[in-house]
C-alpha cells in the first residue's frame, strides 16, 4: 500500500472519530494527516462524542477542520449509531469510497464489512491496548498510535471560583527516599484541668465528671485513605495512574492505561468496572461520563471501625455496617451506573448485566428481586405479567459515583 502523497490521485476521503475511544490529541493529528498523505485530501472528518469530551478537544477540531456531532440527550450512548449512519450516507450520496474510523471498537466491525462489500477501502486507527481482536481480518489497514502519556501538570494556585483543572495521566514511577527536615515546634503551654466536682448521685444514675473543653478536631477523613487498607484492585489502578491521587482525569485516558496494562479487559465496559469500586473513584458527570476522581473521603468497608464523630466528651462513634439490604440495592446500581430516576428498563435485558455485576439471582425472578425494595423501583405494568421497571431515586452517594 503506497503511502506517497498524490500516488493514487487526490480522491474523496472520509475520517470518522469516535472520541469516546480514540480522544488523544497528538494520535488525532497522526491519523489526519497519514490519511491526507495517502488520498491527498480528507474530504470529510468528523468526531462524535459526550459534549463534554467534544469541548475539551475542541482546539483539535478547529486546527482539523472537523465537523463535531454530540450524543443525543438519551441515556443511550448514541455515538456508534451516529457514526455509523453518517458512514453509510457519505457512501450512497457523496460516493465516498475511502474511510478511516478511528476508534479500534469492536462495535464498528460489521460497519468495515458492508463498506467493504460495498467496494469501499476502509481503515482502522486505534491505540495501544485498545484495538480489538483480529481487527486486520476486518479493515484494509490497522495503525495502532501509542498510548498517551503525560507529564504532570505545572502546580497552579486554586481560587474558590476557578475550575478544577485535569491533572494528565502520568506513568507510574518508582517512589523515591527524599530526607524531609522534621520542624521545631514550638512548646504548647498546658493549662491546668480545675477540681473536678464529685459525681451526683441524686437520682441515683452516676453522671460523668465535667471534662475540659478541647479546640475542634479537624474530621480523619480528609486524610483517611492514605491510610486505609486498600483492595487489591484500587490498588493497581493507582499504582497504574498515579496521577489520580493529585486529581481529576480524563476518562478515556484512565481505560486506555488500564486496558493496556491487563487491569481493565477489552470485553468489560469501563463505567460498569469502575461502578464497582465506587467507593474510591467518582465518575462525573453523572450522564456520559468524562473525567474520574479519587475520593478524599471514601465510604469505608463495613469491616474497618470509622471516627464519624466526636462528640461532648471526645469519645469515638464507630460507622454501623450497611445491612444486607443495602449492599444489595448498591450492588444492583453498580451494575447499571447510567440508570437515570423517571427513566424504563426492559426487564429481560437485565439478566445479564446484573450476573456480571455479582447479584445473586439464584432461582429468584428479576420482578421480585426489584420488587423487594419498592422504595427505589417501580414494577410495570401495575396489572398483568411484569416486563419494565422504572427507576425512582438512587441511593445516597450514587448521584455522582454512577
Amino acid at each position: 500500500m503506497s503511502a506517497v502523497p498524490g500516488a493514487n490521485g487526490p480522491q474523496q476521503a472520509a475520517l470518522l472519530i469516535d472520541a469516546d475511544n480514540f480522544s488523544d490529541p497528538q494520535a488525532i493529528e497522526a491519523a489526519w494527516a497519514e490519511l491526507k498523505a495517502y488520498a491527498g485530501r480528507v474530504s470529510v472528518c468528523r468526531a462524535y462524542g459526550a459534549g463534554p469530551r467534544l469541548e475539551w478537544l475542541r482546539s483539535v477540531w478547529r486546527y482539523l477542520g472537523t465537523r463535531t456531532f454530540s450524543n443525543l440527550p438519551l441515556e443511550k450512548n448514541t455515538t456508534d449509531a451516529a457514526l455509523i449512519a453518517d458512514a453509510v450516507a457519505l457512501h450512497f450520496q457523496q460516493g465516498i469510497r475511502l474511510f478511516a474510523i478511528a476508534s479500534g471498537d469492536a462495535d464498528f466491525a460489521p460497519l468495515a464489512v458492508r463498506l467493504r462489500e460495498w467496494g469501499c477501502e476502509v481503515w482502522c486507527f486505534s491505540l495501544e491496548g485498545i484495538v480489538f481482536r483480529d481487527a486486520e481480518a476486518y479493515y484494509d489497514r490497522v495503525k495502532c498510535f501509542p498510548a498517551p502519556v503525560f507529564a504532570p501538570a505545572p502546580a497552579a494556585p486554586v481560587s474558590a471560583k476557578s475550575v478544577v483543572p485535569v491533572v494528565p495521566v502520568r506513568p507510574a514511577v518508582a517512589p523515591v527516599a527524599v530526607p524531609v527536615p522534621v520542624p521545631v515546634l514550638p512548646a504548647i503551654p498546658v493549662r491546668p484541668l480545675e477540681p473536678v466536682a464529685s459525681a451526683s448521685t441524686t437520682s441515683g444514675v452516676m453522671t460523668a465528671p465535667c471534662i475540659e473543653k478541647f479546640p475542634a478536631v479537624p474530621h480523619p477523613a480528609s486524610g483517611m485513605l492514605s491510610r486505609l487498607p486498600l483492595p487489591d484492585e484500587v490498588q493497581r489502578i493507582l499504582k497504574a495512574i498515579p496521577g489520580l491521587r493529585e486529581g481529576p482525569q480524563h476518562l478515556s485516558q484512565v481505560v486506555c492505561v488500564l486496558r493496556q496494562q491487563g487491569i481493565l479487559s477489552k470485553t468489560t465496559k469501563s463505567t460498569t468496572f469502575l461502578a464497582k469500586h465506587a467507593t474510591y473513584f467518582e465518575l462525573s458527570p453523572a450522564h456520559q461520563p468524562t473525567r474520574i476522581l479519587l475520593r478524599k473521603s471514601p465510604a469505608l468497608p463495613p469491616a474497618v471501625l470509622v471516627i464519624q464523630s466526636l462528640d461532648e466528651k471526645n469519645s469515638l462513634v464507630p460507622a454501623a455496617p450497611p445491612s444486607k439490604d443495602a449492599q444489595a440495592v448498591r450492588r444492583i446500581f453498580a451494575a447499571f451506573p447510567n440508570w437515570l430516576p423517571d427513566t424504563v428498563r426492559q426487564l429481560s435485558m437485565m439478566e445479564t448485566l446484573l450476573q456480571e455485576g455479582n447479584v445473586q439471582l439464584g432461582d429468584k425472578p428479576l420482578d421480585e428481586l426489584f420488587g423487594a425494595y419498592p422504595n427505589y423501583f417501580k414494577l410495570l405494568p401495575d396489572t398483568g405479567p411484569v416486563l419494565k421497571v422504572r427507576l425512582l431515586k438512587k441511593p445516597e452517594g450514587f448521584a455522582l459515583a454512577c
